[in-house]
């Protein structure tokens, strides 16, 4: 299990982590934590006193005391519609300690697909802050299923169905039954839905057995410490942020601290100094940008050390400096420059960082190595609890992910489509037996739609996914995520890059950058284009390409809440501009010669 103790916390046995995920679900471990941790903090939030693992526990027993007050039996769904705050992790436990399944939504999901979500989930109590209140209310009108809306703030509410979580929170209040039976390793803990890239969102069971060899398989290869600090900030629809900051920390007895948004994550870091941060790839290219346009704006003599800082730690991170005068050099501007850049950032008691839930650009892995942090890869997928290959820490080789995790199984079809096994594997898809069949078969093998390679030493290369292959009009299979990625590296002002060429008779693209470069953002693409043209076999060449006026946000329908293109909602959004690119004289030529 690797390390477990935490220093100055008294009491608590070393092996507590083991013993946590040795439970026969979540619920045992949670109590076993919230004993083990009782005066230890476990929530944090601005402006808010902490949340002990005492008085979460507590706070989660009087909660679901209320849900059963409001007809909540094992089996029925919870719906959560809420940001990153402690009555998430409040409302989640104590749906747990019913037997209850909870579904977390994305606050940015579109109204027609939040109604859908709630019928298909069979969602019958629906948890919203006051933001939120107008949406849920709207949903209790037109969703025959739900019954109650419970708002957080609220502290009165005339509406029929409505209550605030305070009257649920109300000690005093009449007793409910809540013992139930015992949780079982079988039982659905959590149903989470897939991004619906490629059509509607399906909702993925998970048990508390998956989630609890998710836990245990990642701290053997993470040996995070009991107590360790962590941050919440990514949306707890998404079911890496909620292993990370809900689940895991059951075991860990960490300490959350929630941040409403994620915009505000690199204002939080500094006072919260973590040990872990998992990230989505968006998060670490916004911070290169803007890391390289503050060191832009710095004293000369600071600058020229910080910028030979990070090219000779991106010659480390590519395989090694060559001379001994050179990692000398490294590693004395790594304590006059990088050093105190981390602890600007508040990532100096890092022991790890994670990237993952998108594909990962070389350019930003290489970044974090240059910058002295402890950076690896995170592969996997909802219907894999998250998290199936990990990089191993001190091991990270560029353009490899990991081996998988303990107890995982790993194999490539003739196609070159990954397949998983193992105890991580979602029971399937609520209400969709064919779909599951389509995915897991007998034998528990998993497909995964991603397409990769494994190397000798078990480590996985993912290089795109098996629909977003682009078949050009010549019959051609591309990658198209590979195309993107060529194009957006080394070129910080490109914010994101879809490419187009399915049926057609050579590609396009349409780009977004980061702010308002203005005609020279146009040139700076130009340029970029042609140089990952040089790079790419003349089929996967872009031939033209348009800059867009705007960025894709989760809002826009065109991209998931962690950043996944979208791409048939992009083709059919920009269908119009697509057909220019095509014909003479549309928006802008790229150089395509070798």
């Amino acid at each position: 299990m690797g390390e477990t103790t935490c220093a100055g916390a008294a009491g608590i046995p070393a092996d507590h982590v083991r013993h946590a995920l040795d439970a026969p679900s979540l619920t045992d471990a949670f109590d076993l934590t919230a004993r083990a941790f009782a005066d230890r903090p476990a929530l944090r939030a601005p402006g808010h006193e902490p949340y002990t693992w005492g008085r979460y526990r507590a706070a989660a027993r009087r909660c679901a005391a209320g849900l059963a007050r409001l007809g909540m039996r094992p089996g029925d769904t919870l719906g959560l519609l809420l940001g990153n705050r402690p009555e998430f992790h409040i409302a989640d436990a104590a749906a747990m300690t019913l037997g209850v399944t909870t579904c977390s939504l994305y606050p940015t999901t579109a109204d027609e697909e939040l109604r859908f979500l709630v019928g298909d989930s069979r969602i019958s109590v629906l948890v919203c802050d006051e933001p939120g209140r107008a949406r849920a209310t709207a949903l209790l009108a037109a969703c025959t299923g739900l019954r109650h809306l419970v708002v957080v703030d609220a502290t009165k509410s005339p509406d029929a169905g409505v209550r605030p979580l305070t009257e649920l929170l109300d000690a005093t209040a009449p007793a409910a039954d809540t013992a139930g039976r015992p949780t079982r390793p079988d039982d659905v803990l959590t149903l989470v839905y897939t991004a619906g890239t490629t059509g509607r969102p399906k909702g993925v069971e998970l048990t508390h057995a998956a989630l609890r060899a998710t836990g245990r398989a990642f701290l053997d290869r993470v040996p995070l410490k009991a107590g360790s600090r962590l941050v919440s900030y990514l949306p707890m629809a998404h079911i890496a942020e909620r292993c990370c900051s809900h689940y895991l920390p059951m075991a860990l007895g960490a300490d959350v601290t929630c941040c409403p948004e994620p915009e505000r994550i690199f204002t939080v870091l500094p006072a919260v100094q973590p040990h872990w941060l998992f990230s989505v790839p968006r998060v670490w290219e916004k911070l290169r940008t803007r890391l390289l346009d503050e060191l832009g704006r710095a004293p000369a003599d600071f600058r020229r050390g910080a910028l030979r800082a990070l090219e000779l730690g991106g010659a480390l991170a590519d395989g090694g400096l060559g001379t001994p005068a050179a990692r000398a050099e490294y590693d004395r501007l790594d304590r006059t420059h990088l050093a105190p850049i981390r602890a600007l950032l508040g990532l100096d008691a890092a022991r790890f960082v994670h990237v993952g839930a998108a594909p990962v650009r070389a350019e930003t892995m290489r970044f974090l190595h240059a910058l002295g942090l402890p950076a690896g890869e995170i592969w996997g997928m909802t219907e894999l609890c998250a998290a199936a290959c990990v990089t191993v820490p001190g091991r990270y080789r560029p353009g490899w992910i990991g081996p998988p995790l303990p107890g995982v199984e790993l194999r490539t079809e003739a196609d070159g489509e990954i397949l998983v096994r193992g105890p991580l594997t979602m029971r399937g898809y609520r209400g969709r037996p064919r779909q599951t069949a389509a995915v897991l078969d007998d034998e528990g093998w998993l497909r995964t739609g991603d397409l990769g390679a494994i190397d000798a030493d078990g480590s996985l290369r993912v290089t795109g996914r098996k629909k977003d292959l682009i078949v050009s009009a010549y019959g051609k299979n591309m990658a198209p995520t590979r195309i993107e990625e060529h194009i957006g590296a080394g070129e910080p002002l490109i914010d994101q890059v879809c490419v187009i060429g399915d049926g057609r008779p050579y590609n396009v693209a349409l780009i977004t950058l980061n702010g308002d470069a203005g005609p020279q953002g146009t040139a700076c693409v130009r340029e970029a284009v042609a140089r990952a043209n040089r790079r790419l076999s003349r089929p996967e060449r872009v031939r033209r390409f348009a800059v867009l006026d705007h960025s894709w946000t989760p809002r826009t329908g065109l991209v998931t809440p962690t950043l996944k293109m979208r791409r048939r909602r992009i083709e059919h959004h920009y269908r119009e501009l697509i057909d220019t690119l095509y014909a003479d004289g549309g928006p802008t030529p790229a150089r395509t010669d070798p």
